[in-house]
């Protein structure tokens, strides 16, 4: 495994990979559910250099997270990073700079989304002063 990670804004021509690796992780169904490539491209547009990956030094997305905000709040959704890859705090890199430009536009309250139990997020949560709340609402929406 390379050791530099560069962790940077998502690009329009990072989002194939960026799918690969939400399906790799949270399986084949998971984006039918949720969000088109489409949508993906709009909701960057939206949200400008909010969004991060993480690349190694071939340029291989191994890690994700979608950003934005509605002017009020921020969100973050669907943190994943390839389990090779979890023990060089890349997520807490990754939330670092997304929380950051979220800062830069004057947002300071949010919410992250994602699956809990996926690779112990929690912990990075915490690191950086977040609770975690357990997800028991089904909206049905």
């Amino acid at each position: 495994m390379k050791n530099t990670i560069v962790v940077k804004a998502m690009r329009e021509s990072d989002i194939d990979q960026v799918i690969k690796l939400w399906r790799d992780i949270f399986g084949s169904s998971f984006l039918e559910e949720s969000v088109t490539k489409e949508q993906l491209i709009t909701y960057l547009k939206k949200n400008p250099k909010a969004s991060s990956v993480a690349c190694n030094e071939d340029g291989k997305v191994i890690g994700a997270l979608l950003c934005g905000s509605d002017g009020i709040r921020g969100f973050i959704y669907h943190i994943a990073i390839y389990s090779e890859y979890r023990v060089n705090e890349i997520e807490k890199r990754m939330l670092d700079r997304s929380l950051g430009k979220l800062k830069e536009i004057g947002i300071k309250t949010g919410f992250i989304f994602t699956q809990s139990s996926n690779h112990d997020m929690e912990v990075a949560f915490n690191s950086i002063g977040w609770v975690v709340i357990p997800n028991e609402l089904n909206l049905g929406i």
